[in-house]
């Protein structure tokens, strides 16, 4: 009861905030897009002269995606930005078959950008496209939608600087554990029957620095990254069902090593509770002897081992 009457107080604050405010412009966009293929999926994949991509060689898909951004002033405003498929016509699995019942409508992003009072520091926060500084061809290291927040800040016309803190991954490992190394005394401890270790040591968080530099001719943007990754972070089925996409193919737990197995003695190989990670970069864009420009970038970085 008391937290139903905290929610109601809060709506009503709410509510009785937003009739007091000034009047909120609703915009809207977005794209739908068909495809329609027609093709071999594979010209030379042949076994004892038989064929072995039996894909179809036609198929038809399409795509919606939705964004509503609300401005209640150059200050505050929020986005909210739905995506409707990839939709394969006829396949049940993301709705395009027989009857369209499939639920595929997707939170892309979600987020509100607001600017302190009578300061030009910008801040997002929430599910929001996120990519560390680049010049040629994107981020190799993150560039993909993700929770957090974003701060950026122009000191003058040459100089500003950028700061981010992304969450990719927390309270996903859903495992029981036979036991567990104690931090402090270093000794294994089992773990009582019918007890769970969820969301035990399983976040990851990245913080990354950036200093966006422009002049005649030239643009840089020197930046670093840390990121802190839990042993269990990539451990269990919640790995599996929370990372998407891009992620992928720069967080594996192969690379990580976050395997923390418990030796002969009782005692865990490494007891690690966090690893650390390190990224850093050097993005340039010369413009010097327009039309033609030089793009290039530079990038280094670690992760520390989490187990044996």
């Amino acid at each position: 009861m008391k937290k139903l009457m905290t929610l109601a107080l809060a709506a009503g604050l709410a509510i009785s905030c937003a009739s007091e405010a000034s009047a909120i412009d609703f915009k809207a966009k977005g794209q739908w897009l068909m495809g329609f293929n027609l093709g071999q999926g594979s010209l030379v994949r042949r076994d004892a002269g038989r064929k072995v991509d039996y894909n179809d060689k036609f198929s038809a898909g399409q795509r919606v995606r939705f964004q509503l951004d609300a401005v209640a002033s150059e200050a505050l405003s929020g986005t909210v930005y739905f995506e409707i498929g990839d939709t394969t016509w006829g396949r049940a699995a993301n709705g395009g078959a027989l009857g369209a019942d499939g639920k595929i409508v997707e939170v892309k992003r979600a987020y509100i950008d607001w600017m302190p009072p009578e300061t030009d520091l910008k801040v997002r926060m929430g599910l929001q496209g996120m990519t560390l500084p680049n010049a040629a061809g994107g981020s190799a290291v993150l560039d993909d939608d993700v929770a957090g927040i974003s701060m950026s800040y122009q000191f003058n016309e040459n100089v500003g600087i950028v700061f981010s803190w992304a969450r990719p991954l927390n309270d996903n490992y859903k495992r029981d554990e036979d036991g567990y190394v104690d931090p402090v005394t270093k000794t294994w401890v089992a773990t009582p029957a019918g007890s769970s270790r969820d969301s035990y040591l399983d976040n990851v968080d990245v913080f990354a620095l950036g200093l966006p530099l422009t002049f005649d001719g030239i643009e840089a943007t020197p930046w670093v990254a840390y990121g802190m990754i839990g042993k269990n972070a990539f451990r269990g089925n919640g790995f599996r069902n929370a990372t998407q996409d891009n992620f992928v193919s720069w967080t594996t737990s192969n690379y990580f090593g976050n395997r923390w197995n418990k030796t002969s003695n009782g005692l865990n190989r490494r007891d690690l509770q966090y690893g650390s990670a390190f990224w850093g970069g050097l993005p340039v864009k010369l413009t010097l002897w327009d039309p033609f420009n030089i793009e290039f970038d530079f990038n280094y970085g670690y992760v520390q081992s989490v187990g044996s």
